[in-house]
Protein backbone atom coordinates (compact mmCIF):
# COMPACT_ATOMS: atom_id res chain seq x y z
CA UNK A 1 0.00 0.00 0.00
CA UNK A 2 1.14 3.44 -1.31
CA UNK A 3 2.39 5.62 2.06
CA UNK A 4 2.86 9.06 2.30
CA UNK A 5 3.51 10.72 5.55
CA UNK A 6 0.12 13.38 6.36
CA UNK A 7 2.62 16.01 7.47
CA UNK A 8 4.32 15.74 3.65
CA UNK A 9 1.18 15.01 1.65
CA UNK A 10 -0.40 18.46 2.97
CA UNK A 11 1.93 20.05 0.95
CA UNK A 12 1.61 18.40 -2.49
CA UNK A 13 -1.98 18.84 -4.05
CA UNK A 14 -2.12 22.90 -4.96
CA UNK A 15 0.45 25.62 -4.83
CA UNK A 16 0.85 27.49 -1.41
CA UNK A 17 -1.52 30.53 -1.30
CA UNK A 18 -2.75 32.99 0.95
CA UNK A 19 1.41 33.24 2.49
CA UNK A 20 2.24 36.27 4.80
CA UNK A 21 4.69 37.07 2.62
CA UNK A 22 2.66 37.83 0.09
CA UNK A 23 3.82 35.45 -2.71
CA UNK A 24 2.56 32.16 -4.42
CA UNK A 25 4.33 29.04 -3.85
CA UNK A 26 4.16 26.62 -6.55
CA UNK A 27 5.57 23.19 -5.21
CA UNK A 28 6.56 20.73 -8.18
CA UNK A 29 6.29 17.87 -6.32
CA UNK A 30 3.19 15.49 -6.72
CA UNK A 31 3.97 12.25 -5.37
CA UNK A 32 5.57 11.04 -2.36
CA UNK A 33 5.71 7.19 -0.97
CA UNK A 34 7.75 6.82 2.07
CA UNK A 35 7.38 3.25 3.38
CA UNK A 36 9.30 -0.31 3.60
CA UNK A 37 8.93 -1.88 -0.05
CA UNK A 38 8.52 1.34 -1.63
CA UNK A 39 10.86 0.25 -4.54
CA UNK A 40 8.30 -2.49 -5.55
CA UNK A 41 5.55 0.43 -6.58
CA UNK A 42 7.88 1.98 -9.14
CA UNK A 43 6.18 1.06 -11.76
CA UNK A 44 2.46 1.94 -10.10
CA UNK A 45 3.75 5.83 -9.69
CA UNK A 46 4.78 6.39 -13.35
CA UNK A 47 1.69 7.61 -15.48
CA UNK A 48 0.68 5.15 -18.50
CA UNK A 49 1.46 8.20 -20.69
CA UNK A 50 4.86 7.37 -20.62
CA UNK A 51 4.59 3.82 -21.40
CA UNK A 52 5.72 3.59 -25.04
CA UNK A 53 8.79 6.02 -25.04
CA UNK A 54 12.50 5.67 -22.89
CA UNK A 55 12.93 5.93 -19.42
CA UNK A 56 16.59 7.10 -18.21
CA UNK A 57 17.48 5.51 -14.98
CA UNK A 58 20.49 7.44 -13.52
CA UNK A 59 22.67 5.98 -10.88
CA UNK A 60 26.28 5.29 -9.07
CA UNK A 61 27.49 1.69 -8.84
CA UNK A 62 26.64 1.95 -5.19
CA UNK A 63 23.18 2.84 -5.73
CA UNK A 64 22.51 0.70 -8.73
CA UNK A 65 23.67 -1.95 -6.51
CA UNK A 66 21.13 -0.65 -3.20
CA UNK A 67 18.24 0.23 -5.29
CA UNK A 68 18.47 0.46 -8.79
CA UNK A 69 19.10 -2.98 -10.03
CA UNK A 70 15.67 -3.59 -8.24
CA UNK A 71 14.00 -0.57 -9.38
CA UNK A 72 15.40 -1.14 -13.02
CA UNK A 73 13.73 -4.98 -12.68
CA UNK A 74 10.90 -3.63 -11.76
CA UNK A 75 10.12 -0.93 -14.28
CA UNK A 76 11.40 -3.73 -17.33
CA UNK A 77 8.96 -6.23 -15.80
CA UNK A 78 6.37 -3.65 -16.58
CA UNK A 79 7.09 -3.71 -20.17
CA UNK A 80 8.93 -0.45 -19.40
CA UNK A 81 12.11 0.64 -21.64
CA UNK A 82 15.52 1.85 -20.00
CA UNK A 83 18.56 3.09 -20.81
CA UNK A 84 20.97 3.11 -18.01
CA UNK A 85 23.22 5.60 -16.94
CA UNK A 86 26.06 4.17 -14.44
CA UNK A 87 28.26 6.37 -12.57
CA UNK A 88 31.51 5.19 -10.85
CA UNK A 89 31.26 4.75 -7.50
CA UNK A 90 31.13 8.74 -5.41
CA UNK A 91 30.76 10.50 -8.58
CA UNK A 92 31.03 14.30 -8.42
CA UNK A 93 28.22 16.69 -9.62
CA UNK A 94 30.35 18.88 -11.64
CA UNK A 95 30.57 20.23 -15.02
CA UNK A 96 32.44 16.78 -16.16
CA UNK A 97 30.17 14.81 -15.36
CA UNK A 98 27.53 16.65 -16.88
CA UNK A 99 29.20 16.92 -19.95
CA UNK A 100 29.36 13.03 -19.73
CA UNK A 101 25.91 12.64 -19.11
CA UNK A 102 24.66 14.82 -21.80
CA UNK A 103 27.02 12.90 -24.76
CA UNK A 104 25.55 9.36 -23.30
CA UNK A 105 22.05 10.09 -23.75
CA UNK A 106 21.44 9.44 -27.30
CA UNK A 107 17.68 10.11 -27.17
CA UNK A 108 15.64 12.30 -25.43
CA UNK A 109 13.83 9.94 -22.35
CA UNK A 110 10.44 10.41 -21.31
CA UNK A 111 11.68 10.80 -17.94
CA UNK A 112 14.73 10.48 -15.84
CA UNK A 113 14.92 8.24 -12.75
CA UNK A 114 17.14 9.67 -10.19
CA UNK A 115 18.51 6.65 -8.23
CA UNK A 116 20.83 7.88 -5.39
CA UNK A 117 21.25 10.81 -2.63
CA UNK A 118 22.57 13.83 -3.00
CA UNK A 119 24.87 14.02 -6.06
CA UNK A 120 22.46 11.53 -7.89
CA UNK A 121 19.41 13.54 -7.19
CA UNK A 122 21.24 17.07 -8.21
CA UNK A 123 22.36 15.41 -11.64
CA UNK A 124 19.25 14.26 -11.92
CA UNK A 125 17.53 17.58 -11.54
CA UNK A 126 19.69 19.20 -14.31
CA UNK A 127 19.55 16.28 -16.34
CA UNK A 128 15.71 16.34 -16.77
CA UNK A 129 15.44 19.59 -16.54
CA UNK A 130 17.79 20.07 -19.17
CA UNK A 131 16.03 17.33 -21.30
CA UNK A 132 12.36 18.90 -20.52
CA UNK A 133 11.27 16.47 -19.06
CA UNK A 134 9.48 15.09 -15.78
CA UNK A 135 12.00 13.32 -13.06
CA UNK A 136 11.37 10.66 -10.35
CA UNK A 137 14.01 10.29 -7.72
CA UNK A 138 14.79 6.97 -5.87
CA UNK A 139 16.38 7.71 -2.35
CA UNK A 140 19.31 5.56 -0.99
CA UNK A 141 19.94 7.43 2.00
CA UNK A 142 18.72 9.65 4.45
CA UNK A 143 21.88 11.80 4.36
CA UNK A 144 20.76 14.77 3.01
CA UNK A 145 17.24 17.58 2.70
CA UNK A 146 17.74 17.46 -1.01
CA UNK A 147 15.62 15.64 -2.48
CA UNK A 148 12.46 17.32 -2.17
CA UNK A 149 13.92 20.45 -3.03
CA UNK A 150 14.00 22.93 -5.73
CA UNK A 151 17.92 23.68 -5.98
CA UNK A 152 20.85 21.44 -6.57
CA UNK A 153 24.33 21.90 -5.55
CA UNK A 154 27.26 21.89 -8.50
CA UNK A 155 30.80 22.76 -8.81
CA UNK A 156 31.20 24.59 -12.03
CA UNK A 157 34.65 25.57 -12.68
CA UNK A 158 35.74 25.09 -9.28
CA UNK A 159 33.17 27.00 -7.61
CA UNK A 160 30.49 25.05 -5.20
CA UNK A 161 27.21 27.10 -5.72
CA UNK A 162 23.46 26.05 -5.89
CA UNK A 163 21.36 26.70 -8.65
CA UNK A 164 17.53 26.75 -9.42
CA UNK A 165 16.04 23.44 -10.29
CA UNK A 166 13.09 21.66 -10.46
CA UNK A 167 12.82 19.20 -7.66
CA UNK A 168 10.99 15.75 -8.89
CA UNK A 169 7.45 15.14 -9.11
CA UNK A 170 7.68 11.87 -7.58
CA UNK A 171 9.63 10.90 -4.92
CA UNK A 172 10.32 7.40 -4.00
CA UNK A 173 11.93 6.24 -0.02
CA UNK A 174 11.99 3.10 1.04
CA UNK A 175 12.05 2.70 4.16
CA UNK A 176 14.41 -0.92 4.41
CA UNK A 177 16.99 0.60 1.84
CA UNK A 178 17.40 3.84 3.84
CA UNK A 179 17.75 2.00 7.14
CA UNK A 180 20.66 -0.62 5.47
CA UNK A 181 22.82 2.40 4.09
CA UNK A 182 25.85 3.15 5.80
CA UNK A 183 25.10 4.47 9.59
CA UNK A 184 27.15 7.63 9.08
CA UNK A 185 25.31 8.51 6.25
CA UNK A 186 21.90 8.53 8.16
CA UNK A 187 24.39 11.09 11.23
CA UNK A 188 25.07 13.05 8.25
CA UNK A 189 21.77 13.59 7.71
CA UNK A 190 21.28 14.41 10.79
CA UNK A 191 23.71 16.91 11.12
CA UNK A 192 22.40 18.52 8.02
CA UNK A 193 19.34 19.10 9.88
CA UNK A 194 20.79 20.34 12.49
CA UNK A 195 21.82 23.75 10.70
CA UNK A 196 18.29 25.60 11.44
CA UNK A 197 18.59 27.73 13.94
CA UNK A 198 21.87 29.10 12.49
CA UNK A 199 20.24 29.10 8.65
CA UNK A 200 16.91 31.12 10.03
CA UNK A 201 18.84 33.24 11.95
CA UNK A 202 21.26 34.23 8.81
CA UNK A 203 17.70 34.56 6.37
CA UNK A 204 16.27 36.65 9.11
CA UNK A 205 19.55 39.08 9.23
CA UNK A 206 19.83 39.20 5.70
CA UNK A 207 16.09 40.26 5.51
CA UNK A 208 16.81 42.99 8.38
CA UNK A 209 20.03 44.61 7.02
CA UNK A 210 19.81 43.85 2.94
CA UNK A 211 16.17 43.63 2.52
CA UNK A 212 16.38 39.90 1.36
CA UNK A 213 12.60 38.06 1.02
CA UNK A 214 11.58 36.16 3.98
CA UNK A 215 8.79 33.29 3.80
CA UNK A 216 7.86 32.95 7.18
CA UNK A 217 6.12 29.45 6.20
CA UNK A 218 9.53 27.88 5.23
CA UNK A 219 10.91 29.45 8.14
CA UNK A 220 8.00 27.23 10.60
CA UNK A 221 8.27 24.35 7.62
CA UNK A 222 11.96 24.22 8.29
CA UNK A 223 11.81 24.39 12.03
CA UNK A 224 9.09 21.69 12.27
CA UNK A 225 11.33 18.58 10.13
CA UNK A 226 14.24 19.94 12.33
CA UNK A 227 12.23 19.57 15.64
CA UNK A 228 10.71 15.80 14.53
CA UNK A 229 14.42 14.57 13.74
CA UNK A 230 15.89 16.23 17.06
CA UNK A 231 12.91 14.52 19.19
CA UNK A 232 14.99 11.08 17.92
CA UNK A 233 18.12 11.92 18.07
CA UNK A 234 19.23 9.03 19.96
CA UNK A 235 17.42 6.63 17.75
CA UNK A 236 18.67 7.98 14.29
CA UNK A 237 22.66 7.50 16.04
CA UNK A 238 21.75 3.88 16.20
CA UNK A 239 19.95 3.46 13.10
CA UNK A 240 16.63 2.23 14.72
CA UNK A 241 14.35 1.86 11.61
CA UNK A 242 11.39 4.05 12.68
CA UNK A 243 13.80 6.88 13.40
CA UNK A 244 15.19 6.64 10.18
CA UNK A 245 11.98 7.18 8.89
CA UNK A 246 11.40 9.93 11.16
CA UNK A 247 14.61 11.07 10.03
CA UNK A 248 13.66 10.51 6.26
CA UNK A 249 9.97 12.06 6.81
CA UNK A 250 11.96 15.33 8.08
CA UNK A 251 14.42 15.95 5.49
CA UNK A 252 11.89 15.72 2.93
CA UNK A 253 9.82 18.45 5.04
CA UNK A 254 13.40 20.43 4.90
CA UNK A 255 13.45 20.11 1.33
CA UNK A 256 10.33 21.38 0.58
CA UNK A 257 10.69 24.86 2.93
CA UNK A 258 13.63 25.28 0.16
CA UNK A 259 10.98 25.00 -2.09
CA UNK A 260 8.95 27.09 -0.94
CA UNK A 261 11.01 29.54 -0.37
CA UNK A 262 12.56 29.22 -3.60
CA UNK A 263 15.68 29.55 -2.49
CA UNK A 264 18.22 27.18 0.27
CA UNK A 265 17.69 29.91 2.66
CA UNK A 266 15.44 28.33 5.56
CA UNK A 267 17.97 25.28 5.77
CA UNK A 268 21.52 26.68 4.55
CA UNK A 269 23.77 29.53 6.00
CA UNK A 270 27.35 30.50 6.87
CA UNK A 271 27.37 27.01 8.34
CA UNK A 272 26.87 25.46 4.94
CA UNK A 273 29.09 28.43 3.52
CA UNK A 274 31.96 26.52 5.66
CA UNK A 275 30.75 23.08 4.24
CA UNK A 276 31.00 24.05 0.87
CA UNK A 277 34.48 26.01 1.51
CA UNK A 278 35.99 22.86 2.93
CA UNK A 279 35.10 20.61 -0.54
CA UNK A 280 36.25 23.63 -2.26
CA UNK A 281 39.92 23.67 -0.41
CA UNK A 282 40.18 19.77 0.32
CA UNK A 283 43.09 19.47 -2.32
CA UNK A 284 44.90 22.71 -1.76
CA UNK A 285 44.79 21.51 1.99
CA UNK A 286 45.77 18.40 1.33
CA UNK A 287 43.06 16.35 3.23
CA UNK A 288 39.86 14.43 2.68
CA UNK A 289 36.44 16.16 3.03
CA UNK A 290 33.83 15.11 5.16
CA UNK A 291 30.86 14.05 4.55
CA UNK A 292 28.50 17.35 3.97
CA UNK A 293 25.76 16.45 7.17
CA UNK A 294 29.21 16.27 9.25
CA UNK A 295 30.90 19.53 8.30
CA UNK A 296 27.42 21.24 8.33
CA UNK A 297 27.04 20.03 11.63
CA UNK A 298 30.49 21.10 12.94
CA UNK A 299 29.90 24.39 11.39
CA UNK A 300 26.48 24.96 13.00
CA UNK A 301 28.39 24.83 16.26
CA UNK A 302 31.42 27.11 14.87
CA UNK A 303 28.19 29.62 13.76
CA UNK A 304 26.48 29.14 17.17
CA UNK A 305 29.60 29.95 18.84
CA UNK A 306 29.71 33.21 16.81
CA UNK A 307 26.53 34.26 17.29
CA UNK A 308 27.16 34.07 21.22
CA UNK A 309 30.35 36.98 20.60
CA UNK A 310 28.22 38.82 17.98
CA UNK A 311 25.19 38.89 20.91
CA UNK A 312 27.98 40.00 23.77
CA UNK A 313 29.25 42.65 21.74
CA UNK A 314 28.60 46.27 21.59
CA UNK A 315 26.39 47.92 18.93
CA UNK A 316 28.73 49.85 16.28
CA UNK A 317 29.18 53.43 16.90
CA UNK A 318 27.63 55.57 13.83
CA UNK A 319 30.37 57.90 13.39
CA UNK A 320 33.28 55.05 13.99
CA UNK A 321 35.69 54.44 11.26
CA UNK A 322 34.48 51.49 9.07
CA UNK A 323 36.65 48.46 8.50
CA UNK A 324 37.77 48.17 4.56
CA UNK A 325 36.17 45.52 2.29
CA UNK A 326 39.41 43.28 0.73
CA UNK A 327 40.82 44.52 -2.57
CA UNK A 328 40.97 41.96 -5.25
CA UNK A 329 44.43 41.28 -4.61
CA UNK A 330 43.85 40.53 -1.13
CA UNK A 331 41.47 38.41 -1.72
CA UNK A 332 43.15 36.48 -4.50
CA UNK A 333 46.34 36.16 -2.00
CA UNK A 334 43.48 34.52 0.89
CA UNK A 335 42.16 31.87 -1.53
CA UNK A 336 45.15 31.26 -3.91
CA UNK A 337 45.11 27.66 -2.27
CA UNK A 338 41.88 26.82 -4.15
CA UNK A 339 43.50 27.31 -7.17
CA UNK A 340 41.98 28.40 -10.68
CA UNK A 341 39.62 28.78 -11.97
CA UNK A 342 37.76 27.95 -8.65
CA UNK A 343 39.35 31.62 -7.56
CA UNK A 344 37.91 33.70 -10.51
CA UNK A 345 34.19 32.13 -9.44
CA UNK A 346 34.85 33.69 -5.52
CA UNK A 347 36.37 36.67 -6.27
CA UNK A 348 33.17 37.33 -8.42
CA UNK A 349 30.95 36.07 -5.93
CA UNK A 350 32.70 38.43 -3.37
CA UNK A 351 32.98 41.78 -5.67
CA UNK A 352 28.83 40.87 -5.85
CA UNK A 353 28.51 41.03 -2.00
CA UNK A 354 30.28 44.02 -1.12
CA UNK A 355 28.68 45.60 -3.90
CA UNK A 356 25.37 45.19 -2.77
CA UNK A 357 23.27 47.87 -1.07
CA UNK A 358 23.06 48.71 1.65
CA UNK A 359 26.73 48.86 2.17
CA UNK A 360 29.10 48.38 5.05
CA UNK A 361 29.19 51.80 6.29
CA UNK A 362 25.20 52.15 5.90
CA UNK A 363 25.12 48.66 7.27
CA UNK A 364 26.72 49.52 10.47
CA UNK A 365 24.55 53.20 11.09
CA UNK A 366 21.31 50.49 10.77
CA UNK A 367 22.44 48.24 13.38
CA UNK A 368 23.67 51.09 15.70
CA UNK A 369 20.32 52.37 15.73
CA UNK A 370 18.39 49.27 15.61
CA UNK A 371 20.83 46.87 17.59
CA UNK A 372 18.22 46.09 20.15
CA UNK A 373 15.30 45.35 17.49
CA UNK A 374 17.45 43.20 15.25
CA UNK A 375 18.25 40.86 18.66
CA UNK A 376 15.10 40.56 19.47
CA UNK A 377 14.61 38.68 15.91
CA UNK A 378 17.46 36.44 15.59
CA UNK A 379 16.57 35.39 19.96
CA UNK A 380 14.06 33.93 18.68
CA UNK A 381 15.75 32.39 15.80
CA UNK A 382 17.96 31.16 17.86
CA UNK A 383 16.55 29.82 20.82
CA UNK A 384 15.91 26.23 19.37
CA UNK A 385 19.49 26.03 19.36
CA UNK A 386 19.37 24.73 23.08
CA UNK A 387 20.30 21.78 23.69
CA UNK A 388 21.71 21.03 20.00
CA UNK A 389 25.12 19.85 21.06
CA UNK A 390 23.59 17.25 23.01
CA UNK A 391 21.51 16.09 19.99
CA UNK A 392 24.57 15.74 18.21
CA UNK A 393 26.54 13.89 20.21
CA UNK A 394 23.33 11.48 20.70
CA UNK A 395 23.23 10.76 17.72
CA UNK A 396 26.87 10.15 17.01
CA UNK A 397 27.28 13.27 14.76
CA UNK A 398 31.58 15.09 15.11
CA UNK A 399 31.15 17.88 16.54
CA UNK A 400 34.56 19.24 16.44
CA UNK A 401 37.13 20.50 13.88
CA UNK A 402 39.26 17.53 14.68
CA UNK A 403 36.69 14.99 14.02
CA UNK A 404 36.60 15.92 10.24
CA UNK A 405 40.31 16.29 9.63
CA UNK A 406 40.52 20.19 10.15
CA UNK A 407 43.55 21.12 11.34
CA UNK A 408 43.34 24.31 13.87
CA UNK A 409 45.26 26.64 11.66
CA UNK A 410 42.80 25.84 8.36
CA UNK A 411 40.00 25.88 11.14
CA UNK A 412 40.71 30.11 11.43
CA UNK A 413 41.32 30.62 7.45
CA UNK A 414 38.08 28.34 6.94
CA UNK A 415 35.65 30.79 9.35
CA UNK A 416 37.81 33.89 8.02
CA UNK A 417 37.45 32.86 4.17
CA UNK A 418 34.33 31.08 3.46
CA UNK A 419 31.83 33.67 3.58
CA UNK A 420 33.33 35.15 -0.05
CA UNK A 421 31.92 32.16 -1.73
CA UNK A 422 28.84 33.09 -1.87
CA UNK A 423 26.91 36.08 -2.42
CA UNK A 424 24.59 35.47 0.94
CA UNK A 425 25.20 37.71 3.95
CA UNK A 426 25.57 35.50 7.27
CA UNK A 427 26.68 36.02 11.08
CA UNK A 428 30.33 35.50 8.85
CA UNK A 429 29.70 39.06 7.39
CA UNK A 430 28.61 40.59 10.08
CA UNK A 431 31.41 39.58 12.34
CA UNK A 432 33.68 40.97 9.50
CA UNK A 433 31.29 44.19 9.77
CA UNK A 434 32.06 44.80 13.36
CA UNK A 435 35.42 44.20 12.84
CA UNK A 436 35.80 41.02 15.16
CA UNK A 437 35.75 38.40 12.56
CA UNK A 438 39.50 37.55 13.09
CA UNK A 439 39.56 37.61 16.17
CA UNK A 440 36.69 35.66 17.22
CA UNK A 441 37.77 33.22 14.54
CA UNK A 442 41.21 32.35 16.47
CA UNK A 443 38.68 31.77 19.21
CA UNK A 444 36.03 29.76 17.75
CA UNK A 445 38.89 27.47 16.12
CA UNK A 446 40.96 26.66 19.24
CA UNK A 447 37.30 26.11 21.40
CA UNK A 448 36.10 23.47 18.44
CA UNK A 449 39.56 21.76 18.12
CA UNK A 450 38.39 18.75 19.58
Amino acid sequence: MMRCPASVERWLSEPVEGCPCGRKHPIGLRKVVLAPGALDLAEDLLPEGERASTLLLLADTDTYEAAGARVAGVLRGAGRAIREAILERKPLADGTTLERLREELGCRPCRVVAVGSGTISDLGKIVAAEAGVPLMTVGTAASMNGYSSSIAALTISGLKATRPASPPDILLLDTLVLAAAPPRLTRAGFGDLCSKPVSSADWVLSHRLLGDPLCPTALSLAGEAASRARAKAEEIGRGDPPAVETLAEALVLSGLSMTIAGASSPASGGEHLLSHYLDMSAEGWGREPALHGEQVAVGTLACLALYERLRRASPPEADAPVPSEESAEELAALHTHLGQPALGGVLAEARAKSSRRPGRAERRRLLACGWADLWASLDSQLAASEGIGEDLFRARVPRTFGEIGVEGPYAVQLLRLARHIRNRYTALDLAADLGGLDRWAGEIAAELAG
